[in-house]
């Protein structure tokens, strides 16, 4: 967070560093407008003018939620362990820093599986160099064949990885194959490569199937941790609330962790207040991701937490978040009865918990 123009030009940059180790793409220029937008200006040039002769506080929860709000949802990670935490992370011995693998490798894993299912070329059957055609695009992915290891860096927008090198040091012994120039020319043409000035781009084969796989993964592998306890289960946990764009996650993860060690019984209450200060903040989004995340990771306790959601956003978003005085909600109920079952079928989606809620609260408050 920051109250000056100095602060707001210290936090653009040192977001711009947390997605550069992040492997992630976000140029300066975009993380310039991510800060005005947190900061609740209009863009980059709004904020210099406002800030440039007096200093303007900001609330931090608001800060946090337009900040995640702006961002690509593969940066959520990142972000949201750098404002809980405190601190950039740096690169490792190998190149690759914590939140690369916390961010950026699931979306590599998850490419390489929705390529080689979806990309005609790829797929077995698919004519003479099928198994060339995938080496390329699959090793690429992982790493490479060449001398160097490459670390494929994430376009967040579009999910594409982009690479440089010449073609020994990305391809290595692919490239010496005598069908490599003709199989590297049907990759282009079928918009799976794109390559120019020593810069090549991996197109996702479905932009939509691989960020679904990436998120199934995340809560799969909290599932798995979960029932291994611990530090791993902690940090998966909190990966995949804050893939969810849970704010302190690790906090939340460490709450569930710990009841489960300490009780042996499926942590219900951690997410039950979490959901409760969600919505008192009218995070509905939020409220919605957090739920489905617990969800499938404790499918045994996950009535509960679904049953108890209506009852949070009568007491707690409409009333103390949207002001709503209580008698009129009342009265409305009254004649909806269904209410409480349309909050919760759509609960599943959290772009239609906002709608559905949202258009409740505005029919709410304009009744007599």
């Amino acid at each position: 967070m920051f109250s000056t123009l100095e602060g707001a030009k210290k936090f653009a940059k040192n977001l711009k560093s947390l997605f550069d180790d992040s492997g992630i793409i976000f140029p300066l220029n975009r993380c310039q407008k991510a800060a005005a937008i947190a900061g609740g200006f209009r863009d980059w040039h709004d904020l210099s003018r406002s800030l440039a002769g007096s200093d303007r506080p900001v609330d931090p929860g608001a800060f946090r939620r337009r900040l995640i709000a702006f961002l690509p949802q593969p940066c959520w990670i990142p972000a949201l362990f750098w404002l809980d935490e405190g601190k950039l992370e740096t690169t490792g011995g190998d190149g690759l820093s914590h939140n690369y693998y916390r961010a950026v490798v699931p979306y590599v894993l998850s490419s390489s599986v929705i390529h080689r299912s979806r990309s005609a070329l790829l797929r077995p059957g698919s004519g003479p160099g099928q198994r060339l055609r995938e080496s390329m695009v699959v090793s690429l992915l992982l790493g490479g064949k060449g001398s160097k290891k490459l670390i494929p860096q994430l376009e967040p927008d579009t999910l594409a990885f982009v690479v440089s090198g010449d073609t020994a040091s990305l391809f290595g012994v692919d490239a010496e194959h005598p069908r490599f120039e003709k199989d590297f020319a049907a990759l282009v043409a079928a918009g799976i490569f794109e390559c120019e000035d020593g810069i090549l781009r991996v197109l996702p084969a479905d932009k939509d199937e691989v960020a679904a796989h990436a998120a199934r993964g995340f809560t799969d592998r909290a599932q798995y941790f979960a029932g291994v306890g611990g530090d791993e289960a902690i940090e998966a946990l909190a990966v995949a609330l804050s893939a969810a764009g849970v704010e302190q996650a690790t906090h939340v993860a460490e709450a569930i962790v710990g009841e489960v060690s300490e009780t042996h019984v499926i942590p219900s209450a951690p997410i039950l207040e979490l959901l409760s200060k969600l919505a008192e903040d009218g995070q509905l989004v939020a409220v919605a991701r957090a739920w489905r995340v617990f969800a499938m990771i404790h499918p045994k306790s996950a009535k509960l937490v679904h049953d108890s959601v209506p009852a949070k956003i009568l007491s707690l978003y409409l009333a103390r978040n949207r002001g709503i005085d209580v008698d009129r909600t009342v009265g409305w109920m009254s004649t909806k009865s269904e209410w409480a079952e349309a909050v919760k079928a759509a609960l599943n989606d959290p772009a239609r918990f906002k709608k559905t809620v949202d258009e409740m609260a505005d029919a709410i408050a304009v009744t007599g």
